[in-house]
């Protein structure tokens, strides 16, 4: 591991007034300070991820910190987050600055978006958490996270309610119908996707609705190895995070059920669906599907699996 570099996670829910021209600024600032990665612009806020030297890191949060929302500024990032951890020097290949609708997609238009600002969950931090955890209170964690990031790692006794995507949650809330008058708690990988999750539950008739603050990895920094099982999944080079060396490997490969932690995807073209698969079962050269219905069309298409 490269300790020269450093990885760092953000977002704020605010209003951007131009994000075209945010993009393009940002972009300016990323490629003079040899930062990469990846970060998504809306008119509701900022998301991102990105790698680059420690000090290079320090002086784009300084940056970003002095954009203050007065006149000729894009916003106000005066207490934008930033979560760090160590970087690899390769966790990103290049830098991507997008302007998207949502910065996290939950696809409920203009008319029935939740803006976090106006409806979200009681943020708990992670002392709260834990502190609930020590003493037995009755409270039940949700994980809003998809489907494959919750196989390699999730709470104990936590919730998947099979999210592929975050546009399922829609699909989904009604399977925790029977949670409506009960304590719970939304969960994710550092907290974005859980103030629109927790605020649209509120929504749906959800009474008591918390979601971890900073998410699974600020709890698993403060916590290492207590309460969460398996590795976090992020969305670069890394793939898994961990937090202790000795942690237990809970990930299971969807082709022939080993303990792995390692990715691949569906054989069928346009599934591609991401699936646990062992390094041998993807060096055996065998086609490997999500499921048979993906198998079917496949053979259908007239290739031998």
């Amino acid at each position: 591991m490269n300790r020269a570099t450093e990885i760092i996670i953000f977002y704020k829910y605010t209003p951007i007034k131009e994000p075209e021209k945010l993009m393009k600024w940002m972009r300016e600032v990323c490629i003079l300070l040899s930062i990469k990665g990846r970060i998504i612009i809306a008119h509701e806020g900022i998301n991102g991820t990105a790698e680059g030297g420690a000090a290079e890191i320090h002086a784009f949060e300084e940056v970003l910190h002095s954009q203050a929302g007065d006149d000729g500024d894009f916003a106000d990032f005066r207490d934008l987050w930033f979560k760090h951890s160590p970087g690899t020097g390769s966790a990103f290949p290049k830098l991507k600055i997008k302007v998207r609708d949502e910065i996290v997609t939950l696809g409920l238009g203009k008319e029935g978006d939740i803006n976090p600002n106006e409806i979200t969950g009681k943020h708990a931090t992670p002392e709260e958490v834990k502190s609930w955890i020590a003493s037995g209170e009755d409270f039940q964690i949700v994980d809003m996270r998809n489907d494959y990031e919750f196989k390699v790692g999730r709470f104990k006794d936590s919730i998947n309610p099979e999210m592929e995507n975050f546009r399922d949650l829609t699909r989904v809330s009604n399977s925790l119908d029977a949670l409506k008058s009960k304590k719970i708690l939304t969960v994710c990988t550092y907290g974005v996707r859980c103030e629109k999750a927790s605020g649209y539950l509120k929504k749906q008739g959800f009474e008591n609705v918390h979601q971890l603050e900073g998410g699974i990895g600020t709890y698993m920094k403060q916590f290492p190895g207590e309460d969460f099982l398996g590795s976090l999944y992020v969305f670069d080079g890394r793939i898994t995070e961990r937090f202790t060396d000795d942690y237990e490997v809970i990930g299971k490969c969807d082709s022939c059920g080993v303990t792995s932690e390692h990715y691949g995807n569906c054989t069928k073209p346009d599934c591609h669906k991401k699936m646990i698969i062992c390094k041998t079962c993807e060096s055996s050269g065998k086609n490997i599907f999500c499921g048979t219905e993906c198998e079917s069309l496949y053979l259908e298409m007239g290739v031998t699996a």
